[in-house]
């Protein structure tokens, strides 16, 4: 009788397995109740033009103002393809739209003639405020640790971050 009790007893252990193996999974009313809509997304995520092979620099943060674009490096922002004026320690957010492959990331400079600290801006990647990045300390003292935003005076295309 006691063989009966244990088989009969592993027999409903087993069947309870089985069952909660194919039951559906039950939302917690905490994820019923969330707005997913709201959640924040990264602020560097690649969201922007396509590739289209050029590099941004905008004066106001989320691609805000007068913008320059280029498709090779500048060792002076003082003037822009296309403007009047240029972005030199002015801009506010980058887009790196550059043509995946070699050469396909931009590192900007905190000086002219590509001198001082440098950050380098990956490809496909957006930066819609710049008050959220530093140059690493990488400049010998010049623009070390130093916000990108209005900070950045040239730029050039590498090969790799």
């Amino acid at each position: 009788m006691t063989r009966t009790k244990i088989t009969m007893g592993l027999a409903a252990v087993g069947l309870t397995a089985v069952t909660l193996s194919v039951v559906p999974g039950v939302a917690q009313a905490s994820d019923l109740d969330r707005d997913l809509s709201s959640r924040p997304i990264a602020a560097d995520a690649p969201v922007g033009p396509a590739a289209n092979g050029k590099f941004y620099a905008y004066e106001d943060v989320n691609r805000g103002g007068y913008y320059c674009a280029w498709t090779g490096g500048d060792a002076n922002w003082n003037s822009c393809p296309g403007l009047t004026m240029g972005i030199v320690n002015r801009a506010s957010s980058l887009q790196n739209s550059g043509y995946p492959g070699p050469y396909e990331d931009v590192n900007v400079y905190w000086g002219s003639q590509h001198t001082g600290a440098w950050y380098c801006v990956g490809n496909g990647r957006y930066l819609a405020d710049l008050r959220n990045y530093r140059f690493g300390p990488n400049g010998g003292g010049h623009g070390d640790n130093q916000t990108l935003n209005n900070n950045i005076a040239s730029h050039n295309w590498s090969d790799s971050c």
